[in-house]
Formats: structure tokens, sequence, C-alpha cells
């Protein structure tokens, strides 16, 4: 401690102890001693300044881990750590390392709070949380009781940083800094706490009690946190039914499925009358490349039997992707993905569980056990009819059971398992599950990279312009008349039915609602009238988007034709009436015909991984002469190449769709992502047709349009909810071309804060909450304030919006049942589709709502950005934000998004518009927050001590931060 700042402490002390003594000539009084005079504290903020590791890198400039910022020489360091930028870091820093300590009764004073309904008090954290209706004033009182055998003075209590919504009120003045208190033995002081909130939400404030011992002058602090959360009658049904607890884990669950007795499967071969001619492999990888992937391919640190393989394999990494590696690359990235898969299975499985048998009035096909799976409906574990789950007994050495899976409910599954097993089965027989995953997509994707170079169809893999210029057709009579006024869907339908790109694939891209479907469904069409002995299989990621196509194609293709074939887990009641007159339905059972029968179809409407059943098939070559990818850029690059590899002729016609700025592949595996240090550029994240976009000849330019068309007029959205999107992902070049009279049907709704812009960002300020052993987060505050706008929608009378109008998206799967438990309240609400932004892809609404959910009151914590998590994706804001027609609601944390690049541009964008309404939120409130932290740590005295150096449990704490 330098020499200044000594004398300043001595001086407070000896100013402290002046009036402890006139207080003692006046009262020897046990009550309450008032301490008259003014307290004044002087805030050094200089021994703030010095709070960091001044680590010198070998170059001779320095290095501030908490801003992340590099400095020349010690005296630019010196001033850096004099800013209010790095003070108010550091600050936070030194908070969240003492929380605890502070949080603790000292010196005999116990700081207590009388709980309540409406208020409960954690000892541990020392935070206080009250429920308080909005508007309403609520009080909570604080006690400060001395247990010790000596006098104690109350020096001050304050806020450790600026809260509206929460004022101190003491007797004598404490709180306003007018008085000094001496609390004898055993006796009490009272400090009131006010609270009142303007709207639902949560607003969170640690207030620190300064204390002093008279006997030997030593400082204290004791910190406790008030949370005052806004809550009406949603937020509080929305809110946790449990405490959250982490899953437990466990490892020693039998893994060995060696052995395992087979159990009752749900398929047959009685209705698939498909041949499978072309074998499909097992695929697997061995143990020494598992080893390698374990060892992050760092050969050093491998065994030496497996080095050598671990260096072929990164050599050819580095070789780069190309014809030569492509069945390699993708097959090595395909088995790290399937290796990070089991990993996460793992994590489910469940030890001495309890089975119940199934009577036959719920299940009669077979005899089958129920297992009650937690988080089932939140697909965690993700489990699909036909999956395999091992049973062991529990705590037994005896072999175990496989069990198939009949029947998957909310909360449970129907197993059965093998006579052997159910032969002296009781209910409640106790049990270890092990879950596992279908290996048939991995293997399909397996075999069509194989086929790839087998049947020779690389030159679709990695297409060259071809040296033939074939004029498109002109002056065709189109299905859809609207499509001749828009230049670049003819344009593209053209193109397609003329084959101008072939032997290369043809790509239509656009962004959202530019009418990459209609221009698809009218390309399909013509081709079916022009070319009468064509065969066309449309294939796309879900069967979502398939049963959209179909129901297009049908308006103008006759039945007969048309053939919508599901795989066999796919549930029949999912599947919509007219989809399901041309499907391979059979009553309740999925049934596959011969291939003589599915060559009588014209189209063929199948799921990317189903089409690998016409693979299997082998059918004549030329059998298929058109294959359609939709949505082709959500899924894995082998997975895409399923539909087209050992199912179109070598001269056939592909063409891909889809638009590689929304959503792609979902990859588990963190190494197998093109931005890491293995497969850089081009790793399974990237799809198939976002791959080749970054090719030469797929730019969308003039000279490249026989090969790829932009779409760029959009027909989806108002120009205001159009503008931002596409500012950021389409170079302004999308034209606004929506029926005005639709999009602008809510520009006058009543409750828009500027009228005739259709876009709302309503500031919520809610706590990240979860519950039981879910590890996603969910809002309560946000579930109560989406409710309010489906209300207030749903009850407008000019331009009324329909329930089945009105699309809810959000990215936390806890946050989806939560808004469904209230929608199931209201009349109408089940008609509202709630989903993730995956779950939006290729879908719109006329007004969507968006709940982002993550938010921190804790304005001292010390970095807000990683609140994000996975909002921090441009794809998915991408999605998000271009869902709805006439209105966009946003309901969100501004601070929070305020911190991300998308969604900070948005709230910017929005609120310069004059549509920000909610929580009262400023641009430069963080700054704000930031001086009053300042200023109020100071008017405490907090931090007691001069810190010059992290911590040691920082450096034990963050290892990487000693690196630097």
């Amino acid at each position: 401690m330098n020499r200044s700042l000594r004398f300043l402490r001595l001086n407070r002390c000896r100013n402290i102890q002046y009036h402890i003594n006139c207080v003692r000539q006046h009262t020897t009084s046990r009550s309450f001693v008032l301490l008259t005079g003014i307290h004044e504290l002087t805030a050094v903020m200089d021994r703030y300044g010095s709070g960091t590791s001044d680590s010198c890198d070998n170059d001779g400039s320095f290095h501030c881990v908490l801003c992340c910022t590099e400095h020349p020489n010690r005296q630019a360091f010196a001033r850096h750590k004099t800013t209010e930028e790095h003070r108010v870091k550091w600050l936070k820093y030194w908070y969240q390392m003492h929380k605890k300590l502070l949080a603790m009764n000292k010196e005999g004073v116990e700081l207590t709070v009388e709980e309540s309904s409406s208020n409960i008090f954690d000892k541990e954290t020392g935070t206080v949380s009250v429920n308080v209706t909005p508007g309403i004033r609520e009080t909570v009182e604080f006690y400060i009781k001395n247990t010790s055998e000596f006098d104690v003075i109350l020096i001050n209590i304050s806020l450790l940083h600026e809260c509206d919504a929460v004022s101190l009120v003491d007797q004598y003045g404490l709180t306003r800094n007018e008085k000094l208190i001496r609390l004898p033995p055993d006796l009490d002081y009272v400090i009131e706490c006010q609270i009142q909130v303007d709207d639902v939400g949560v607003e969170q404030v640690p207030i620190a009690f300064h204390m002093c011992l008279e006997l030997n002058k030593k400082d204290f602090y004791i910190v406790r946190t008030l949370q005052a959360n806004g809550v009406n009658q949603v937020a509080l049904e929305s809110g946790p039914t449990s405490l959250y607890r982490k899953r437990t884990v466990y490892h020693s669950v039998n893994r060995d499925f060696e052995g395992f007795v087979p159990g009752i499967e749900l398929y047959d071969d009685i209705n698939d009358a498909l041949p499978r001619c072309l074998p499909l492999e097992q695929s697997k990888y061995g143990p020494s490349f598992k080893k390698i992937v374990e060892g992050k391919f760092n050969h050093k640190k491998l065994p030496h039997e497996v080095r050598h393989e671990a260096k072929q394999i990164k050599k050819m990494i580095a070789f780069g992707l190309n014809e030569r590696t492509h069945l390699d690359w993708f097959k090595v990235l395909l088995w790290m993905e399937e290796i990070q898969m089991e990993v996460d299975i793992s994590y489910y499985d469940m030890r001495g569980v309890k089975l119940k048998k199934v009577l036959p009035e719920q299940y009669s096909k077979v005899e089958c056990v129920e297992l009650k799976v937690p988080g089932l409906a939140e697909k965690r574990p993700s489990v699909l009819k036909g999956d395999q789950v091992y049973i062991t007994e529990e705590d037994s050495l005896a072999r175990g059971f496989i069990g198939c899976v009949h029947q998957v409910n909310e909360k449970s599954l129907y197993i059965a398992l093998s006579s052997e097993f159910m032969h002296n089965f009781i209910d409640g027989k106790k049990v270890d599950v092990a879950f596992s995953f279908s290996r048939h997509t991995l293997k399909v994707c397996h075999r069509a990279l194989s086929l790839a170079e087998e049947f020779g169809m690389m030159h679709f893999v990695f297409p060259t312009p071809s040296r033939a210029q074939v004029d498109p057709v002109q002056n065709i009579l189109l299905f859809n008349r609207k499509l001749e006024e828009n230049q670049e869907q003819l344009e593209a339908v053209q193109n397609i039915i003329s084959g101008t790109s072939k032997p290369a694939p043809y790509i239509v891209f656009g962004p959202p609602g530019t009418g990459k479907t209609v221009t698809v469904v009218e390309a399909i069409k013509q081709i079916y009238k022009r070319e009468p002995h064509s065969r066309i299989l449309v294939s796309a990621p879900s069967n979502a988007a398939c049963d959209n196509i179909t129901t297009r194609l049908l308006e103008h293709i006759s039945m007969r034709h048309i053939f919508r074939m599901h795989s066999k887990s796919r549930e029949i009641c999912s599947i919509p009436l007219d989809v399901k007159r041309v499907s391979n339905i059979a009553g309740q059972e999925v049934y596959f015909p011969s291939s003589e029968r599915l060559l009588e179809y014209r189209v063929v409407i199948c799921t990317l991984v189903a089409a690998a059943k016409i693979a299997s098939a082998a059918l004549p070559p030329g059998s298929i002469s058109y294959v359609f990818l939709e949505e082709c850029g959500q899924a894995m690059e082998p997975e895409a190449l399923v539909g087209v590899c050992g199912v179109l002729g070598s001269d056939g016609q592909l063409v891909l769709s889809g638009d590689p700025h929304q959503l792609g592949p979902v990859i588990r595996n963190t190494l197998c992502y093109s931005d890491g240090f293995l497969f850089r550029g081009n790793g399974l994240d990237k799809s198939y047709l976002e791959r080749l976009m970054e090719l030469k000849m797929y730019q969308p330019v003039p000279g490249n349009r026989r090969v790829v068309t932009k779409l760029l007029k959009n027909y989806r959205s108002h120009e205001e909810i159009l503008r931002l999107p596409n500012e950021m992902f389409c170079k302004s070049e999308l034209q606004a071309c929506a029926d005005p009279v639709y999009v602008k049907s809510l520009c006058s709704w009543e409750f828009l804060p500027k009228k005739d812009f259709p876009l709302i960002f309503h500031g919520v300020k809610g706590k990240d909450e979860r519950e039981g052993k879910s590890p996603s987060f969910f809002s309560a505050q946000e579930v109560a304030q989406v409710m309010d706008y489906v209300q207030k929608l749903t009850s407008t009378t000019p331009n009324k919006v329909l329930p089945k109008d009105i699309g809810i998206i959000t990215p936390y799967r806890q946050q989806v049942t939560k808004t469904r438990m209230q929608l199931h309240k209201i009349q109408g609400g089940d008609g509202i589709k709630v989903g993730s932004p995956e779950e939006f892809q290729g879908d719109e609404r006329r007004v969507i709502i968006i709940s982002t959910v993550r938010s921190n009151a804790d304005k001292l914590a010390y970095d807000l950005k990683y609140q994000l998590g996975f909002l921090r994706n441009c794809k998915r804001f991408n999605v998000s934000v271009t869902r709805a027609k006439a209105l966009l609601i946003v309901v969100g944390c501004p601070e929070i998004l305020s911190l991300d690049e998308h969604w900070g541009r948005l709230l910017d964008f929005i609120i310069d518009r004059g549509g920000y309404c909610g929580k009262e939120f400023f641009p430069d409130g963080n700054k704000r927050i930031d001086k009053s932290i300042l200023d109020n740590f100071g008017k405490v005295g907090l931090p007691p001590e001069n810190c010059n150096e992290y911590s040691a449990r920082m450096r034990a704490e963050e290892p990487a931060w000693g690196e630097e």
C-alpha cells in the first residue's frame, strides 16, 4: 500500500474513532447510539487501477488479460490501468472472486431477512429473492444483529450500482450517509429495502453493509444481493418446479454389448418388396482410429502402434479436399462424428430404473415393458421407433438384453425384449439402461461416398464448366403464371428443363421468401409435362419439406404418378391427409413396393436418408433422370449424396436448392467444424450446397447464369422486416415484392410503439433458469411477455390474427415447453406453432414472436458476452428474423443482445425507428452503469485492500491466463 493511501485510511479510522469517543462521553445506554456528524468516505480509485497482472511478453510488450489488450511498454500499460473500462472490469473480477466471502456473516454480526411466501433468503449466496407485482411497492427488512461481546459501528449501507427499483430507508439516516450508528451487543438494527418495479422482469443489485469493530477499529463488509422479481400469474406458473441438478453420468453402466440377447424387432420384411441388391456395409471405425481422435491427432502423444496411421490422416488433411481425398476425407469426418455421438448418448444412461409391463389394451402388437425416460419430450435422449436399448439386470453379472423400441410416448418408451427376459419378469424390476443410436444414417452416408467413385459420379461432386452451350427453351407455358413477372425464377425453370448446366449440378439459391420451392416445383411440373418418360426423385432433409413439395405437386400432377415414400420410423399420425393418399401407407403400416411398381411412378418424394432404399434396389441405369435436392444447405455433404449416388444416372440432371446463409447441418463434434484446426474450410458443418457455391463457376455473376440462379424478389415479408437481413446477408439486392395489402395489414395495430413500422423489440430483463435435470434454459418472465402479446394479437378486432397465423421461435427446448404449457390454457392456443429456429426453417407466419431467453440481472457479472450461447450464430439469427410476413416481435434482454453484432444491429435499428418498448434501455446504459459501479464501490470503500496482481485462485481456475 502506498504512503498516501495508508494516510487516507488512517485518517478515516481516526475520524470514526473521534465520533466514537464523543459518544462515550455522553451516553451509557444499551440502545442504538447515533454517531453524529457526516461520514465522508474518500474514493481513492488509484488503488483499483493496479489490479492486473503486468505480465511482460518476450517482445517487451505488456498484456492485459482482463481487457485483452496489448501495450508497448510499462508506461502505456500503467495509463491503461487508469482507464474507466479497465477499472470496472477489474472491480467486476474482484467482486466475483470474493462474492461468497462477502456474503458471509462476520465478526459476530448476523445479517438476516425474515422469509415469507413472497421472498426467499439463500444464506449461502446471500441472495434475497423477492416476488413483486408490477406497480405495487413491497418492503423487505434487513436485520443487523450484533451477537458479539463488543460494540459494532455501522458506517455505511449502499447499493453497489444504481438501481431505480430499489431504495434503502432507516430510522436514523444511516442509509443517507448522515449518521454513524453504534450497535451494542445483543441488539439489532433494521434497514428497510423498498422495491417497486414497473413491468415483469428481474432487477438485481448487491447491497454492501460496511461496519467496523469498535475494539480494534477493524473494517469488515457483508453483502446481500437483492433480486426483485416482477411477476404476474403467468410468470409464477412458468417458474421452476424443482431445483436444477446436473444429471448424473453413470460411467459404470455396461456398454460392452457383446453377447446381449436380441429382442423382438419392430419391423419384418413382410411389407418390404423393394429388393436390397446393393449391400450396406457396417463401415465402422477401428480401435486405433478412436485412440487417434481421443489424442486429437497429435502423433507425439499417441501410442507408437497408431502413430503411422495418425500421420497418414494428417497428411491427407494437409493435401486438402479434392477428388482423390474426398472418400477418405468424409469417412474420417463421419467416424469422428460417430465417436462423439457415442459419448453424447452415454450421458443418458440410467441405473436402477424400474420397468412396468404394458397392458394389451395399451399396445397389442407384441408383449412390451414400459421404461420412463426423463427428458424424452425434449429429445434428451432422442429415441425413434426401431432404436435399440441395452438392458442389464441391476447389480447382475448375467448377460444383458437388447430391447427394441416399439412406441415412443411423451415420457416413456414401449420396449420389446426376448421371451427369456419376459419369462420371469415382474413389475417394478430394476435394471440398468444404456441407450444407443441408429447407425443407419451413417452407413448410408459411407456407402454414398463409395458409390460416387465406383459409379463415376465425381462430376457431380467436383463439377467443372461445360464446354457445350445449350440454349434455354423459350416461350414455355407456365403452371404458375406469377413466374412470368419474375425474370430470375423464369430463367431458372428454362435452364433446368433445358439442361444448360449438364453434366454439372444446377443451383437455385436465394434468401428467405424468394420462392426457391415455387421455382423447383414449377420446374418439376414442366419436366413431367414435357418429358413423358422421365422419372424424378425429389429429396429433402426433413419430412416437413417433403410433405410441402408433395402438396404443391398434387395441384397439377395426377395422384397415380406421385409417390411419397416414408421411412418406417415415421409416425403415421404426423402425415397430412392429402399427402397420406399418395404415400406408402396401408392402414397403420408402412410398406415398400417392388422395383417394378416403384418405376410406375413419375415423381418420387422422400427424405435424403430414405432415398437409400432406392439406391439399395439398384434400379436399371437411367431409371431416375432427374434428382432435385430441396433445402440442400441443411444436410451434411455425404447425406446429400445419398439421394444422388446409386440413384441418378451419370448423364442425369441434378438440381440443388437452398440458402447457404441459413442453418446448415447440425454437428456434434467440434473437431469436425470448418473453422477448427483440422479440416479448415471443409468441415462436416459445411453443406454440399455451400461448398459448391464457393467455386468460381457458381458465383452469381452474369457469365455463370447457365449453372446458377440467385433469386432476388422476396414474396414473404414487409419491406421493413426485410431491410436489415437484406443489408447483412444479401448486399441489399433483395426486392420487397410481397402482397402489400397482406404484409401491411398490421401496420395500424394499436399496440405498435410506432405506427407503420411492424417491428417491436420488447425489452425484458428476465432470469436464466433451469429445473430438474434438464440443462435447457428458460425465462418465466419472457413466457409471460410472449403470452401477453398472444392475447393482444388474438383479441384484435380489425385484421384479426388467427392462432395458426402466429409462430413463436425460441432457441431453448425448455422455453418451448413452458410456452406450450401456457398456450394450452387459452382458446386456440394449440394452433400456434412453437419451436426452435431449426424447426422454423422453410416455414413462415403472418406474425413471428421471438423469445431469446438469455438474460443476466447481475450487472457485476464479469463477461456477459458468453451469456449469448448459441444466439451467437448468424445463420440462426437470419432464419429467426426472416420468418415473419406482417409483424416481427422480439422479446429479450437488450443489455445482453446488444453485445452481439447481429442482434445488436437489429436492436439499434428498431430503437432508431421507434419500435422499442418495455424495460427502459439506453444505448449507452452500460457506460452509465459502469460509472455508477466505480462511484458506489468507492463510496462504500470496496475493495478494502489494494490488490496488485491476480489471485492464486484465479491463476488456478484460469491457467490459460497465466500462459499469456
